[in-house]
C-alpha cells in the first residue's frame, strides 16, 4: 500500500511538472523548444511513437491469448490491456504538445482531411482507446461480481455469477477479435504518417508499416513483462516463470523481424547509391553514430539475452533486458528524425558549374542575432522544456497503472490445488 501512494505520489509530481512546462510552451509558443522550420518534429513526435507502439503490442499480447488460447500468457491478460490502455493514452496526450495551437484540435473532427495520415491516425487511436478499456472492463467484471463493486457495473447485480463468468469470457474473445487488427492497424497507420512522405529518403520505404509493427509487439509485451515481474515479485516469479518465458521469447522474437526489415532497408538505401542516400548514410553511421549504436545494439543484446537460457530465467535478467530494449527503441523513434531533417528534400543540379544537387537552404523561421537566416541542416537536441512536457505520458502511464491496479485486482488468480486424497 505505502510503495502504490509513493508510486502515485510520483506520477503526480511528474505529470505537474510536465503540464506547468506545457503552459509555459503555450504561453511563449513553441520557439521555447529546439524545433525549427528544417526540424519540424522531435521529441514529441519520437515519445508519441514510442507509447503508440507500446499500446499496440500490449493489445497483441492480450488479444492473442484469447485468439490463440495462449494458456501459459492467460494469468496477465488484464495486465496487458491495461497497459495497452494507459499506454494510449499516454501517446494521445503527447501528439496535444506538438500542435503548438492546442486550442484548435477540434477542427480535426469538424473539418477532418481524410486524404492525411495524421486524420486516420485520430481516427485509429480513438478507436483504441475504446477498445482497451472495453478490454479491461470485461476482463474485471467477474470480479467486481464477487466483491459487490466496480466501475459502471450496477447492472451486474442482477446476474448470477455464472452468468457474468460467461459474459466475461465471451466478450473479451469478440474484443479480442476486433482489437488485434486495430492494434496492428494503430502502428502501421503511425509507420504510414512517416513513410508517405515521399520527399524524405529515410522514411519513404514499404519496410517501415511491419517494421513498426515488430518493434511494437516486442516493446508493448516487454511493459507486459516488467509491470507482471512487479505485480507477481520475487516471491511468485516461480509459480509464472512458464509465462515470464514465453513472454522474453516473444521479444525475443519480434526483434528477429525487426533486424531483418532495419538489415533490408539499409541494403536498399545502399545499393540505391544515389547522393542522398549516401548522406543518410553518413549521418546515420557518423554524425548520429552513437544514437544509432544505441537503436542497434541494446535491442540486438535483448534479443540475444533473452533466446538464452540464463537471460530468461531469472527476475533480474528479464528486468534488465526489458530496460535496455525501452531505450534502443527510444533511441529507434528519436533516429527517425535526424537523418529525415537533416537531408534537405529541396535540391538544384548546376550542370555548369559541375554541381549535380545542391541543397537549397531552408529558412529558420527565427530572426536573431548571432543565428543564420537560412539553414542547410540543424543540429537540434531537445530544449529542457521539451524533457518536461515529454514527462507527460510517462507520468500518465505510472498514475493509470498504479491506480488502477490498487483500486482492482489485475493481479492473477492464485492457484488452488486439490487437496490430497486417502485412496489407495
Amino acid at each position: 500500500m505505502k510503495k502504490s501512494n509513493a508510486l502515485l505520489g510520483l506520477a503526480g509530481a511528474i505529470i505537474l511538472i510536465s503540464l506547468i512546462a506545457w503552459g509555459y510552451q503555450v504561453n511563449n509558443g513553441l520557439i521555447v523548444t529546439n524545433m525549427r522550420n528544417p526540424f519540424s518534429w522531435g521529441l514529441y513526435i519520437a515519445t508519441f511513437a514510442f507509447f503508440v507502439g507500446v499500446a499496440a503490442g500490449g493489445l497483441i499480447v492480450s488479444s492473442s491469448v484469447y485468439l490463440f488460447n495462449i494458456e501459459v500468457l492467460k494469468p496477465f491478460t488484464r495486465i496487458a490491456s491495461l497497459s495497452a490502455f494507459a499506454s494510449i493514452l499516454g501517446a494521445g496526450a503527447m501528439i496535444l504538445p506538438d500542435m503548438g495551437r492546442v486550442e484548435r484540435v477540434w477542427k480535426v473532427f469538424l473539418h477532418p482531411n481524410f486524404q492525411s495520415p495524421l486524420v486516420w491516425d485520430v481516427v485509429v487511436i480513438t478507436a483504441y482507446l475504446i477498445i482497451t478499456f472495453l478490454s479491461v472492463y470485461v476482463q474485471l467484471l467477474p470480479d467486481w461480481k464477487k466483491e459487490g463493486h466496480g466501475f459502471l457495473n450496477g447492472w451486474t447485480r442482477k446476474r448470477s455469477q455464472e452468468d457474468i463468468n460467461s459474459f466475461s469470457k465471451k466478450w473479451s474473445k469478440r474484443v479480442a477479435l476486433v482489437g488485434l487488427p486495430v492494434a496492428i492497424l494503430i502502428h502501421t497507420v503511425t509507420a504510414l504518417i512517416f513513410a508517405t512522405q515521399a520527399s524524405r529518403g529515410w522514411w519513404n520505404t514499404a519496410a517501415l508499416p511491419p517494421d513498426f509493427v515488430s518493434v511494437a509487439v516486442a516493446s508493448g509485451t516487454a511493459l507486459v513483462l516488467v509491470i507482471s515481474l512487479l505485480a507477481v515479485g520475487k516471491e511468485q516469479f516461480e509459480e509464472y516463470r512458464g509465462a515470464f518465458r514465453t513472454m522474453a521469447l516473444i521479444v525475443a522474437g519480434s526483434l528477429v523481424i525487426h533486424f531483418f526489415f532495419l538489415s533490408v532497408d539499409l541494403i536498399v538505401h545502399g545499393w540505391w547509391g544515389n547522393s542522398e542516400a549516401e548522406e543518410i548514410h553518413a549521418l546515420i553511421f557518423g554524425r548520429y553514430g552513437f544514437l544509432y549504436g544505441l537503436e542497434i545494439l541494446l535491442p540486438a543484446f535483448t534479443m540475444i539475452f533473452f533466446f538464452t537460457e540464463k537471460g530468461r530465467s531469472s527476475f533480474k535478467a528479464l528486468m534488465i533486458g526489458s530496460v535496455l530494449l525501452f531505450i534502443g527503441v527510444f533511441a529507434h523513434r528519436m533516429m527517425l528524425m535526424f537523418p529525415a531533417f537533416n537531408v534537405i528534400p529541396l535540391s538544384l543540379s548546376l550542370s555548369g558549374a559541375g554541381i549535380e544537387s545542391w541543397a537549397y537552404p531552408v529558412a529558420l523561421g527565427q530572426l536573431r542575432e548571432g543565428l543564420p537566416v537560412f539553414v542547410s541542416s540543424w543540429d537540434y537536441s531537445p530544449t529542457l522544456v521539451e524533457y518536461a512536457v515529454a514527462l507527460l505520458p510517462f507520468g500518465q502511464v505510472l498514475f493509470v497503472v498504479t491506480g488502477a491496479m490498487k483500486m482492482y485486482n489485475f493481479l492473477p488468480q492464485k492457484r488452488i490445488e486439490s487437496p490430497p486424497t486417502n485412496e489407495k
